[in-house]
């Protein structure tokens, strides 16, 4: 049975459904997340915690978990995660509007925009304020025309949002290729989200069913978005293999990973690799974070060095 109260994240009214053990939320700030009864809800502490939890959730949705399951140590380790910047943040509004406004001319009122709770959860913004400032960072940019009782997206903020999907050195993603079993929903969630991120990178995986007829064209895509390619060969799946290749066609880096008790099953074209071998999470997310940084570099949101 789904019913309607306030989301254990925003307190936003929205839909929750106990099937034991699991507690699920569909909710118009956060999106779809879960979390085990036996657990309980996530603690949020402070408005800045709901603002980074709210966020975080809706990156993970983007990312191919629907819904995404928090425990308490990913809460405890999104509260000590560091913010977006302003413009990165206001970059995210702006992709959002071109989805939705994606014509020239099609205007729009920002007052209306400022408000939405999907838009405030993706850039983490505490309220409608804090959007209404991301707007006029984005006309300052020249990225909107007029900023009064209606606003459009210009040109070069339809150029600019087109341009947030190009690949290439100035990219902020990094593309995971994975098996998308449920046995390896801690491994994203404990090792290449965390492991990417510590990097100063942005995590980026779409879940897909095994693929008849060639990979889709939503994966194309988002590979030639993305600065380089984590290639996770465990469970051995064959689109693992296609993205790694198609990748190293455009000529983005790869980088290799697999689970320690699979590495002797690797196909003889990759075992020459120096493939980074993991036993647990926490020794995938630590190995990634180095390995990005020595071959890629840290990323544009990489925390400041201590």
């Amino acid at each position: 049975m789904t019913d309607q109260t306030p989301c254990e994240i925003c307190r936003n009214q929205a839909e929750h459904e106990f099937v034991p053990p699991r507690v699920t939320w569909r909710c118009p700030r956060c999106g779809a997340f879960c979390y085990d009864s036996s657990e309980g809800p996530p603690r949020i502490r402070s408005p800045d915690e709901m603002v980074r939890l709210s966020g975080w959730v809706r990156e993970q949705n983007l990312a191919g978990l629907v819904p995404v399951r928090i425990t308490p140590e990913m809460s405890r380790r999104v509260a000590q995660m560091r913010l977006p910047g302003l413009r990165d943040r206001a970059l995210r509004v702006l992709a959002v509007l071109a989805r939705d406004n994606w014509r020239p001319g099609a205007w729009f009122v920002p007052n209306t925009v400022a408000a939405d709770l999907e838009l405030q959860g993706v850039s983490y913004s505490p309220n409608e304020h804090e959007v209404d400032l991301l707007l006029t960072v984005l006309e300052h940019e020249g990225f909107l025309l007029g900023k009064g009782a209606t606003a459009a997206i210009s040109v070069k903020g339809l150029l600019a949002a087109e341009a947030l999907g190009a690949g290439g050195s100035g990219s902020p993603q990094g593309f995971v290729a994975m098996w998308f079993d449920d046995s390896m929903s801690d491994a994203w969630l404990s090792g290449f989200e965390p492991g990417i991120r510590a990097a100063g990178y942005q995590p980026r995986r779409i879940d897909k069913k095994d693929y008849v007829g060639g990979i889709s064209d939503e994966i194309m895509a988002e590979i030639r978005r993305s600065r380089f390619v984590v290639a996770d060969y465990t469970g051995h799946r064959g689109g693992v293999y296609f993205e790694a290749g198609f990748a190293i066609g455009l000529g983005l880096t790869v980088i290799p990973t697999c689970q320690s008790d699979e590495v002797a099953n690797l196909h003889f074209d990759i075992k020459h690799l120096n493939t980074l071998t993991w036993k647990s999470p926490a020794e995938l997310a630590e190995g990634l974070n180095r390995r990005i940084r020595a071959v890629i570099g840290a990323g544009p949101d990489a925390p400041d060095p201590k």
